[in-house]
């Protein structure tokens, strides 16, 4: 297990290597003056200064091997040009909370919700319960959260004012967003352990559970429902990083600090430096939660450690 871990992690430090190298070199070469809106009119000797404060009057991959040494050495992400004396840093540390709260909350309710409805949807095949929910699935697929956002905004806070649409800090700020982001994973991980079940129904191993007068609830517990979870945290890794970084749109139509918000908002003020850094933070997260993936699929199916220990 440990060399598999550290063979992991190698890959890992390559792929963000390379990711860190795209980013640069995509957001460095986007069309647009990144300090057009900071210098606005101001003389041109000041522009001069401010180019060279950011390092713009420098070549591209000049600028590219001093941003990257600084990342390695000090793990300085970068500093903001709109926002003076604000890196990427300050920005993660001082936001990270606000959108991990919104995700954490939503990704429990998606992976409950969505285990359930799947583990009855499929043990309950062809039945009025099981049409009903893949037909609520497949419409919580096709629309998108946004949708979902403005139409609760609509309903519940505009039309029967049991929520309020903006603000931050109390419960109550939380129940639009949240149940927006929600919805669709809900679906998503419905949809997953619905078809995962069907497929372990159909294993020997259930099939003998069966045939030895196991009762039906042994059968899902012991049998059906660890070996069903498998595809699902397949899905939980990548969500896990999705909880930074998957509530881009939610956090803007709802006004919530979070890291979604400050990104979009970089990205429309072409802030090339906090898109870079908070780019590479995002891609840190996602091959992270990879590797704990992968190691937690040891725990869950002992047929997956045991390949692994051969390798």
């Amino acid at each position: 297990m440990l060399r598999f871990i550290g063979k992991r992690l190698v890959y890992a430090i390559i792929t963000l290597f390379l990711i860190a190298t795209a980013t640069f070199f995509l957001v460095a070469g986007a069309p647009g003056d990144p300090i057009a809106a900071k210098v606005g009119q101001m003389p041109e000797q000041a522009q001069e200064i401010i180019s060279a404060k950011y390092g713009l009057d420098k070549p591209v991959f000049e600028r590219y091997l001093i941003y990257m040494k600084r990342l390695i050495t000090t793990g300085d992400f970068g500093e903001s040009i709109i926002y003076t004396g604000k890196s990427a840093n300050d920005v993660i540390k001082e936001n990270t909370l606000i959108s991990a709260k919104i995700g954490l909350i939503a990704l429990v309710f998606q992976i409950t919700i969505g285990i359930c409805l799947g583990m009855i949807s499929a043990l309950n095949r062809g039945k009025p319960i099981d049409n009903t929910i893949r037909v609520l699935v497949v419409l919580a697929i096709c629309i998108p959260s946004f949708v979902f956002a403005a139409l609760l905004q609509y309903f519940l806070a505009f039309k029967w004012k049991l929520v309020p649409v903006f603000g931050w800090g109390e419960l109550k700020h939380y129940v639009l967003p949240v149940t927006a982001y929600a919805l669709g994973g809900i679906a998503s991980y419905t949809k997953y352990m619905r078809n995962s079940t069907l497929s372990v129904l159909s294993e020997d191993y259930v099939i003998t559970a069966k045939a030895k007068g196991c009762s039906k609830g042994r059968v899902v517990r012991k049998h059906i429902f660890r070996n069903s979870l498998i595809p699902i945290i397949t899905m939980i890794g990548p969500a896990v990083a999705g909880i930074f970084a998957g509530s881009f749109v939610i956090e803007k139509m709802f006004s919530i600090p979070g890291l979604g918000f400050y990104y979009m908002k970089s990205v429309s003020d072409n802030d090339y430096t906090m898109v870079i850094g908070l780019t590479i933070f995002f891609a840190m997260l996602f091959v992270a939660s990879l590797i704990i993936v992968d190691i937690l699929y040891g725990f869950v199916d002992p047929r997956i450690r045991v390949a692994k220990g051969r390798k």
